[in-house]
């Protein structure tokens, strides 16, 4: 199939065979995104010990900064191309991606710098102490992948890109090549080499720098419809329209990073109190675990906003408010699906997954119990990001902002802040099931007013089918 005829299909195909021929490819590419940390966690648990896994989950709101900025630019600049594709208007789109282009490389400068030099400040910030046996292991880890996070930036930028155009393929092909190189390298270094935890870190950087030169090429070839048209293009003012657009995403997880933090502080101090000396670290080791198994549903759902969005955006730009319907409402049935999937797992295996990473029966013995306490409504995550997206991909990103700061501003932040100190550890973990709980409700109340008045505009009559 040729571009055009990719591009074309988005506003004709019939809507469930076009959401899977899209989402299947950008879901396979996120899911298998996320086993670059799974695989890390996975072969650290085994192989050197409950405290290095814990280490990683140390640095883990770092990583959601990193995320914050990769998903502001595939959100945004998702729609703003899909957007122009809609439109018909390659040099609006040719503009749009050669500021997407200039944004991630810039970004991505900046946080790989600050990231290395910051790395011990950043990991105190995380919650850790120098007393701890988390801690240098964290600042080694977090040292080596901010080589890395510069290619991660750029690759999942000009893939978002790849996939606005409809080429879903090739997007899945750069993302999965990366993690599958990770996969086998991992062991090498961690095992083989005995590098432990500077191998799972150097054999992340390896996979990303490879995965971006494939997106890279991709361009550089021409393979692609959208062109670098110079520096004369840049323009501050569509950089902006690129961030509005993705914000609520980006907010959604700049916000975990603070979240995240604050969890990691309090999981120290309760744990400790609560479960003796080295109870935080514990804690941490626990929530790490936890947070391998939910990226799961988070990188499935992920995949399928990305499929959406450009579907969304450019039916939204055509006036075909009938498909935007069906669209949004056929991703959101897809999405609660398998998130009570794995509402399920953690809610009658959880044992299975924490023995799965390591065979410290500790950590399963309190990990089954923050499972319980602290995923209650996990399965309502992919409403919560599908309502978001749907927001963002029709410009309207206020909206968008307020759900993503619902889930994790206006509810987490007071549970975290108010029930730590009155029930100690387990309010650490409840506040998380309070904010997604409350949270799922008002993004209910809000979509479907959104859906009500996508019904009242006047739209175009839908061409014939596929």
């Amino acid at each position: 199939m040729s571009s055009t005829d990719r591009i074309n299909a988005m506003g004709t195909r019939n809507m469930l065979p076009l959401i899977v021929s899209m989402a299947i490819p950008a879901v396979c590419a996120n899911v298998v995104s996320a086993l670059y940390t799974f695989i890390d966690r996975f072969y650290v648990g085994h192989f050197v010990g409950r405290d290095a896994l814990g280490s990683i989950g140390l640095v883990f709101p770092v990583t959601n900064l990193t995320s914050a900025l990769t998903i502001m630019l595939s959100i945004g600049g998702s729609a703003l191309l899909s957007g122009a594709l809609g439109e018909k208007n390659m040099d609006k789109a040719n503009k749009a991606f050669t500021n997407i282009c200039a944004m991630s490389v810039l970004l991505a400068i900046l946080i790989s710098i600050a990231f290395f030099l910051f790395a011990e400040p950043l990991v105190i910030l995380c919650g850790g102490t120098r007393s701890s046996a988390l801690y240098g292991m964290a600042v080694t880890y977090l040292r080596i992948t901010s080589i890395g996070r510069f290619f991660m930036i750029v690759n999942l930028a000009l893939a978002a890109a790849i996939r606005s155009e409809g080429n879903t393929k090739y997007a899945m092909f750069v993302t999965m090549a990366g993690a599958l190189i990770n996969t086998v390298v991992d062991p090498l270094l961690i095992a083989v080499l005995h590098m432990n935890l500077a191998g799972a870190a150097t054999s992340t950087v390896i996979s990303q720098f490879l995965s971006c030169l494939l997106s890279v090429q991709y361009f550089v070839r021409g393979k692609g419809v959208f062109r670098w048209t110079g520096r004369a293009a840049m323009d501050a003012r569509v950089m902006l329209r690129v961030a509005a657009l993705g914000a609520a995403p980006a907010v959604f997880q700049a916000l975990s990073f603070f979240n995240n933090t604050l969890i990691n502080h309090s999981l120290v101090v309760y744990g400790d109190a609560a479960l003796g000396a080295g109870g935080g670290d514990l804690a941490l080791s626990a929530v790490s675990v936890i947070s391998s198994v939910e990226s799961f549903a988070i990188m499935f759902v992920m995949g399928l906003n990305n499929a959406l969005s450009v579907i969304i955006s450019y039916n939204y730009g055509h006036r075909l408010f009938d498909r935007v319907k069906q669209a949004t409402l056929t991703g959101q049935l897809i999405a609660t699906a398998s998130c009570v999937v794995v509402w399920a797992m953690m809610m009658f295996f959880p044992r299975q997954l924490f023995l799965f990473f390591s065979v410290d029966t500790a950590l399963a013995d309190y990990g089954v119990r923050a499972l319980h306490l602290g995923k209650l409504f996990i399965f309502g995550l992919g409403t919560q990001t599908l309502a978001s997206m749907y927001y963002s991909a029709i410009g309207q990103p206020k909206r968008a902002l307020l759900i993503s700061l619902s889930r994790n501003g206006l509810f987490l932040i007071p549970s975290l802040l108010i029930l730590p100190p009155l029930i100690g550890l387990d309010g650490v973990l409840c506040s998380s099931s309070i904010s997604d709980g409350c949270s799922l409700i008002l993004v209910l109340l809000m979509y479907g007013y959104g859906i009500r008045e996508l019904k009242q505009k006047p739209a175009l009559q839908n061409p014939i089918m596929e």
